[in-house]
């Protein structure tokens, strides 16, 4: 009772007050983005007419699935934009390496 007494009224107890200044701290690092109102909004109408990179086709011409949970986008045509030429090596992933990667393959090569 004497604790009841002791503490502000409405603030809760010490227990919850602990919460509350955990959730104060963190709520910076986990909250939401601070909206910045700099930035530029871009309109949805150019977006839906910019080429689709698998294609070439405006991408109001393409149709997205999903209902998996993954969205996939399908093509209208079987048609698609040539691959880039890679002389350089390729990472995991087939694609071309860069960076850190790119280094360590040059090092290897005039090493050996």
């Amino acid at each position: 009772m004497a604790r009841d007494a002791a503490s502000r009224p409405g603030d809760g107890n010490a227990f919850t007050r602990f919460f509350d200044r955990v959730d104060s701290a963190l709520e910076p690092i986990f909250g939401a983005p601070l909206a910045t109102g700099g930035l530029e909004q871009e309109d949805a109408a150019e977006l839906r007419t910019r080429p689709c990179p698998v294609c070439g086709h405006a991408i109001f011409e393409h149709t997205f699935d999903d209902l998996s949970g993954n969205i996939v986008m399908t093509c209208p045509t079987s048609e698609r934009l040539p691959e880039r030429a890679t002389t350089g090596p390729l990472n995991e992933l087939g694609m071309p390496a860069h960076g850190r990667r790119l280094e360590r393959y040059e090092q290897r090569a005039s090493a050996g």
